[in-house]
């Protein structure tokens, strides 16, 4: 089976328990996959929402219609096309999202966050900082882990801690990744709007969409453009 093939059946929840593990070890492992993912996940979302949309517009214009027509021989009332479009757009969600849990929509839109807090180059001294940067470019959380807990045992920069809880979200630690996130809460600091997304994403995990919710609305309370169309898709999800 190709990639393509695993991101339909992916989305569609159609894969065997073998197919989905491949797809789970493609998302930790390849970037591009990653987002291949998310945008073929972000499109069926979309679709699903115009699709409805467009089903609410259709009875719409039948109870127009059923209101002009007195005669209407078959004596459908108002209320009834209203009960009709009621029930065909609570079952086309259904449908479209019974399937999907919120750890199919945790792994589709959580990515590593990149390390712009303090870039390695070449000329970057030797320390503890560069120490823990670098191993977290080279993907290698564990250490990284490591050595930003080293530095938060005399630094209370909430920058640092923010990539500590990245490190911890890298290596499955979603419980402490949510404490060291939720410490964050009422700092200011460069990364508050990643924060209140990613802390999102663990609640979306856990399948806590209450804090969930609050979370993402949170993060459009600050104005930001910060992952804008995917919190919104996100919040219509969750909403619905």
């Amino acid at each position: 089976m190709d990639k393509e093939q695993l991101i339909q059946g992916y989305i569609a929840n159609s894969l065997s328990d073998t197919d989905k593990e491949v797809v789970e070890k493609l998302l930790e492992t390849d970037a591009d996959f990653k987002l291949a993912l998310t945008s073929h996940n972000d499109m069926a979302m979309a679709y699903k929402l115009s699709e409805a949309q467009n089903l609410k517009t259709r009875f719409q214009k039948l109870e127009q219609e059923n209101t002009k027509n007195h005669n209407n021989k078959f004596g459908i009332s108002k209320l009834w096309y209203s009960a009709i479009a009621a029930v065909l757009i609570i079952g086309f969600f259904y449908i479209t999202n019974s399937n999907t849990t919120g750890e199919d929509l945790f792994n589709s839109n959580f990515t590593t966050y990149p390390n712009t807090y303090q870039p390695v180059t070449r000329n970057t001294s030797e320390n503890e900082n560069s120490k823990a940067f670098v191993a977290y470019e080279n993907k290698d959380f564990k250490n990284a882990e490591l050595a930003f807990k080293e530095i938060l045992k005399t630094s209370r920069d909430p920058n640092i801690r923010f990539y500590y809880a990245m490190t911890l979200m890298n290596t499955s630690q979603l419980d402490i990744a949510l404490e060291q996130l939720q410490q964050l809460s009422k700092d200011t600091y460069d990364y508050k709007s990643e924060t209140l997304w990613y802390t999102a994403l663990i609640y979306i995990q856990k399948e806590d969409y209450k804090n969930a919710k609050a979370s993402l609305k949170s993060l459009d309370l600050l104005n930001t453009t910060f992952k804008s169309e995917e919190r919104q898709l996100i919040l219509q999800k969750l909403e619905d």
